[in-house]
Formats: C-alpha cells, structure tokens, sequence
C-alpha cells in the first residue's frame, strides 16, 4: 500500500493498492479435493448462487434508482436557479452560482476519491481487468464501495460532462464480490452451512463480480440482454453456461426491479421504461440506399472516436506523470477544470439568439400538402401526427392552418422536448441553453428526439459538439467517480444530426426524397461514436436497440457499428484497453497473429523452488525475502535429476507452515497442486497467451520431454512480450528477445509485486507469515 502522509498537506496520496494476479484455476490435490460432495449439498451451493443473483440484481437496481433520482433533483433545481438568474439580468449572479454550486459537490467527490483512491474514474477497465485475472488490493473493498456511490452522486449532478453509467457497472460489481464476503462471513460466525464457507475464492468471486457488472449495465442502461452481452464480449475471457444464466436472471432482476420503481404501474408497457424512448405514431422509413450514407456516419463516428481516445489517452498520460502523484494538484485539476465548464455553460447560451418556439414544427407546414393530397405520412411527434391525420384539411389553404397548428404543437413540444429559454422571451427558445441547462440524459434524449427537423440549427449542434468534445475529454480522468457513456452518446449524437442535416439539404431535400430525421440520425451517430471508442459492436447494438425500443433501426445500426470499429481500431487501441495499459494493468488481449515466437523468449529461467520436504527454515526464510506467489516443487528420479511434480502457491505453503508448527521439515507435496499446467519450450507465445486467459491461470511453467523444470511464465511476462512484439511490428524493428531485461531480470514474481515500487510499494518481512488458514478451496462440483 502506498502511504497516507499526504493528508495534513495534501502531497503525496496513497493509491488503490498493489496489483494482484488472481488464481481462476483450482488447483488439483487430494487435500482439498477428498472431500465428499453429495448430491444435497450440491443443490444446496447451487440455489445459494441463483439467490445471490437475484439479490445482486435487487440492490443494484435499487442503488441506481437512488442516484439517479438524486441526480435528478439535485440537477433540475440546480440548473433552474441559473435560468432564473439569467432571466432576470444577473449573469455574474448566474455564474458564481453555478460556479460555487459545481466547486462544492465536485470538491466533495475529489475528497471521496483521495479517501478511497479505488473508487475514481469509471471502474470499467478495472473491473475488465478483475474478470481477466488482476486486480487492485482495494478494488472490491466496502469502503471503495461507499466512496463510489457517493462520489457518482455528487460528480454527475454538479454538472461536469460525465455519467454515472461506468460507476455502475463497478458498484454492480462490488455488490457481487461484498455480498459473496458478507455470506462466508455469516456462515463462519454461526458455524452453518459449511460447504458454503468454502465459496470465498478467486474462481467464485469472479463469477458474482461478473454477474454484479452485467447487472449494472442492466440497471444503468434498462437493458438486460445488453448486460449480458457485454459481460461475454468484453469482460470475461472464460465463461460457461451457467454463469451465463446466472448473469442473465441478475440482469433480469435488475429490470423488473427497476421498472417498477421507476414506472409505479402494474401495467408492464416496456415502451414506458426506455432509457430515451422514440415516442412517434408515425413509421420512419428508411432505404436499403440509406445503408450507404449509414456506413459513412459509421465511419465518420469511428474516426472521430479514434481521435476522441487519443485525445484522452494523452491528457491521461500527462496527468498520471504530472498531476496524480501529489493530492494538491489533483484538487487543483479539478477546480480548474470545474471553472471552465461553469464558465462554458453560462456564457455561450447567454450570447446565442433566440429561436421561435414555431421551428418545433415548420416541418408540420412545409410538408402538409404533400401529406394533404398523397397520404404520405410525416415524421413528427405524436400529438402533430394525429392533429394533421384526424382533421386533414379542416384549416383549409396552408396559409389559414399553418398558425393554428403550430399554437398548440407548439406548447406541447416545449414540455415534451424541455426547451430552456434564458434570457428569451415568452414564445421562444434558447437552442444552446436546451442542451446546456439540461443533465446529461436530458441532453441526450433532446438530440434523439425525433420529428424535430428544426428544432436545433446545426450550427448550434456543431459549436455545442465541439465544446463538449474537448471538456468531456479533459474530464475523463479526473479524480471523480464518473463515466464516459453519456458524453459519447452526447457526441454521437451531436455527429448525427448535424450529418442528418446535411444529407437533407443538399441530398435528399434537393431530388425530392422522403427527409431524414435528424433525431433518428442521433440515434445511430451516438452507437457510432460509441463504437469507435469502446469497439464493442454487439453489446452497443443491442444496448442502442433496448434504450429507444425501436428495433426496426437494427440495420442501420448494425452498419454503422461495425464500420466505426474498423476506422476506430485501424487508428488506434479501444479506449478501456488503453487506460488498462496506461493504469499498467496487465489485461491479456488478443495477440497479433504474427506474435510467432517461442515462450522460451519470455520465460524466466531463474527460478525459486522448493523441494518435496523441505527444512522449515528455508521455507520461512524464501517466503519472507521474496514476494513471489508460485513456486515450482522439485522431485529427484533415480539418475539424481530433478523433475518437477508439481506447484506450491504461497498461500498452501502458509498453511503448511500452520498445519505443522515446530516441524522441521515441511511436507510442501502435501499441499500443492499435483498437476500443474506445463508447455514445451517450443510453444508458440501465441498459443500460451490465449491458454493462459481460458484457463485462468497465474503461472505457466516450460518443461522438457523429462519434465526438468526450464522455467516460468507469469502473466506479465506474457503481457510483456505481447506489447514489445506489437511496438516492434509497428516500428518495423526486428528483435530478438521480447523482453525489456532491465524491467524484471531474474524473477518470476507475479505483476502485482513487479509493477513501479514507487506506485505500489511491497511490505516485506517475517510479519508476513501472520496469516489466517488457507480458505481458497472449492469443491468442483457447482
């Protein structure tokens, strides 16, 4: 852990703890495996597991009802009183206010995070990074836990361009790993259901932490399959069918949960609980043509995607270098940036003109004697499409009902859009301060509001656009609790009216075609967008679909998904890896396919071992000097050459130590695993890298035909030679060993006591024998 001096002075601050490898494979020895599993007891682990999802999904619904509901009032009353002081004249007023209203709830979530350092950012690369096999000591703690709901609370509703979507997530996961810890714990302290007890171990928590995130997602986005989906593509690298279906009733739960607190109805119509519902009467069509003009918002998403995740990771490496060491300048970051978004937000809107209010449906006009004599429908909202379809013709020549249509529509789409005025007088509207004086979903729904041609100019979209793009991506990373969800689908949605826009005047509008609808273009510029920083296609796709309800865009949004992961990864690495390689978590992604070396120019061939028996003084005295987490276990065949028979991770070793005080020599066999996974020398690093994330495994040895230990790979140096090939490969370098020699020579000690010593210092020292007994063990029957 790093040290907590800094708090008098606010210099340097204590991190989220080491990195920690996790051990997902079980390993095999009678010990721990003799003992009787019945069919009962089986059952009984089971239906525990299926009532723990359901609770995970109960809670996470209910946390998210809560922060949103206090984003929301905190929010409207918040931007209320700066609309009430800039429509009296008080701009100064305006802008203190909001200044000091901002300062104070953001200053508290930068205190939450420098309290419990885990709790910041989005949590999604972490959590990536846990369901893969590393975490951060304090990843998964109670105290992260609290930090991060409130920190989320304050830093989505004091206005900055952030989301609570990622948070989520993490809180999600967090549920899942607490709720796992609390139920040994109650089991320990009566003594009931012992076969429970065992349920704390790595494989387990993986699994309730998976499904803890997935039921996030659904609770964050109202889309159940979409939780699951990404659990599948993006987190997990290993799963099976039943954590599939055990993530599937969470998400589930989470739903229906949630429905009903945010609905209060018995009446279950889904179309009331989308997360930014398409509420038209009228069917907006669109042509197999229209694919094409789609693909090149796809690209366009993908590339500014690519630029957005450079911008970030760049501003992202020079906080880590300059800002996040000392807590000072952490705070100072955060007021500066504060400021400028308060200054953004207060004085654009105020300088911009007004619009009248009867933009909302000029289109209602425009296209009436069209509708009038052919029957052609018209993309609007509902109450214009049945005025203009129950009474056709009533007003008579345009001239008469043009002004007695748009009345009342008017005032309907003032409600139902929430339009903010400013400084603009009855009867109009301020289009800059509709997308600033709004949270961040009701900015969001405002773009995707279809049948709302004219309602934002695209010069207003674009100058909005391009604030947003450069705040959000000078936000992202600050110390807050926040995501970055809401800002892309802002963005997204920013890119596709604009493109609707343009693709009106001067394509469609001018060959007399049917218009696009701007609201609906948002919709697929936003999955785009979001493509083309998290690269995750199917999971946005359907999380798209399930947040509008409107699934007849399924094409659309299918083809702009997968074009803007092409630009996007042509250009550069998806936005969740990068910050996991700049966080320097050893996340095991796809190797290139001309990753064609041997693990024999990785593995590290100095290596710590121990015998079968083994004098408890050298065992005392090689745990307490290294800080290695495996150790191979030697045997000696009849010619004297030693083979290895198996692997000894130091918690089996501790508990040998406690199961056999005073003893001279240790019994290690007894309590290592028995059957270690081993490779060749000539295993391609390929092959080893993908073994190695399916199987869950911390260490991999390389044994020769006689099974004569050669050496050891971890998951650094795994993830090591992947990165050396892949920036060799791009520079056009040829080398010869993947290795940096001077970053870990001589060591095969896991990545969580190899990383900077300066970020995560080791405690070392006998005081690390001091452990309880050994409790990773699960039987293997689920």
């Amino acid at each position: 852990m790093g040290n907590v001096e800094s708090w008098p002075v606010l210099g340097k601050i204590r991190n989220a703890g080491p990195i920690e490898s996790k051990e997902y494979h079980l390993p095999n020895n009678p010990k721990f495996n003799a003992r009787t599993v019945t069919q009962r007891k089986a059952r009984k682990k089971a239906f525990v597991r299926w009532m723990m999802c359901f609770l995970i999904g109960s809670l996470i619904s209910l946390i998210y009802r809560g922060v949103s509901y206090v984003n929301e009032v905190v929010g409207d009353a918040h931007y209320e009183v700066i609309e009430d002081l800039i429509e009296d004249g008080n701009l100064a007023g305006a802008f203190f206010a909001n200044t000091a209203i901002m300062l104070t709830l953001v200053l508290t979530a930068v205190s939450l995070v420098l309290w419990e350092p885990a709790s910041g950012g989005s949590g999604i690369p972490e959590v990536i990074g846990f369901l893969n096999g590393v975490s951060a000591e304090r990843l998964m703690d109670l105290t992260t836990f609290i930090a991060k709901m409130l920190g989320v609370m304050c830093a989505v509703s004091s206005g900055l361009f952030v989301g609570p979507e990622g948070p989520t997530i993490h809180i999600g996961a967090l549920l899942g790993a607490f709720l796992l810890r609390s139920l040994v714990v109650v089991c320990k302290r009566f003594n009931i259901f012992r076969s429970l007890q065992r349920l704390k171990n790595d494989k387990d928590e993986r699994d309730f932490v998976a499904n803890g995130a997935a039921g996030g997602i659904a609770a964050a986005f109202h889309a159940p399959i979409g939780g699951v989906i990404f659990s599948l593509e993006e987190a997990i690298s290993f799963f099976n069918a039943k954590l599939i279906a055990r993530s599937y009733l969470t998400c589930a739960v989470a739903y229906y949960v949630l429905f009903f607190l945010e609905t209060h109805s018995h009446e279950f119509d889904t179309n009331l609980f989308t997360e930014f519902q398409l509420d038209l009467s009228c069917r907006i069509s669109y042509y197999a043509e229209d694919l094409f003009w789609f693909a090149i918002l796809g690209a366009l998403g993908g590339f500014l995607g690519g630029v957005f995740n450079y911008l970030v990771c760049t501003i992202t490496k020079l906080r880590i270098k300059y800002i996040n060491p000392l807590g000072w300048r952490r705070i100072l970051e955060a007021v500066v940036i504060t400021i400028l978004t308060s200054m953004f937000v207060v004085f654009v809107p105020y300088n911009y003109p007004c619009t009248s209010a009867s933009s909302l449906v000029k289109h209602v006009a425009d296209n009436f004697p069209t509708f009038n004599q052919t029957g052609d429908e018209i993309c609007v909202n509902r109450i214009v499409y049945g005025t203009v379809t129950k009474f056709p013709g009533i007003f008579g020549p345009p001239e008469n009902y043009t002004n007695e249509i748009r009345a009342p529509l008017g005032k309907f789409l003032s409600e139902d859009v929430l339009l903010r005025k400013g400084k603009c007088q009855e009867g109009t509207y301020n289009e800059m301060a509709s997308l600033f004086y709004v949270t961040g979903h009701q900015a969001v729904a405002n773009l995707f509001k279809q049948g709302t041609y004219y309602f934002l100019s695209a010069g207003t979209i674009i100058a909005f656009g391009l604030i947003y793009f450069v705040i959000a991506a000078a936000t992202s990373g600050i110390s807050v609790a926040s995501g970055l969800v809401i800002p892309t689908l802002t963005i997204g949605g920013c890119i596709g009216r604009v493109y609707s826009i343009a693709i009106n005047q001067w394509i469609k509008h001018p060959s007399g075609e049917h218009g696009a609808d701007p609201g609906t273009w948002a919709m697929i510029g936003a999955a785009a967008f979001w493509s083309g920083t998290g690269r995750i296609t199917v999971t946005i796709a359907v999380i798209m679909l399930e947040i509008t309800g409107k699934f007849r865009f399924l094409p659309a949004i299918m083809v702009a998904v997968v074009v803007a992961k092409w630009v996007g990864d042509w250009m550069n690495h998806s936005l969740y890896h990068a910050l996991l390689h700049l966080k320097h978590i050893p996340y095991l992604g796809d190797p290139h396919k001309s990753l064609t070396s041997c693990v024999s120019e990785a593995m590290v061939q100095e290596v710590v071992t121990f015998s079968e028996y083994e004098a408890r003084e050298e065992v005392e005295r090689i745990v307490s000097e290294t800080t290695h987490h495996g150790f191979p276990v030697l045997g000696l065949d009849e010619s004297g050459r030693t083979y290895m028979v198996g692997l000894a991770t130091r918690l089996h070793i501790l508990q040998a130590l406690n199961d056999h005080p005073g003893q001279v020599q240790v019994p290690i066999c007894d309590y290592m695993d028995c059957t270690p996974y081993t490779v060749p020398p000539g295993y391609l690093l390929f092959d080893a890298i993908h073994f190695f994330k399916n199987m869950g495994l911390r260490h991999l040895c390389v044994v020769n035909d006689k099974f004569g230990l050669l050496g050891i790979l971890t998951r650094k140096d795994l993830d090591h030679a992947s990165h050396e090939h892949e920036r060799h490969r791009k520079t056009g370098h040829k080398h010869d060993d993947h290795r940096d020699h001077g970053s870990h020579e001589n060591t095969h000690a896991d990545y969580d006591v190899e990383v900077q010593q300066s970020r995560y210092p080791v405690k070392r020292g006998t005081a690390s024998l001091q452990v309880p007994l050994l409790e990773s063990e699960v039987d293997r029957k689920d």
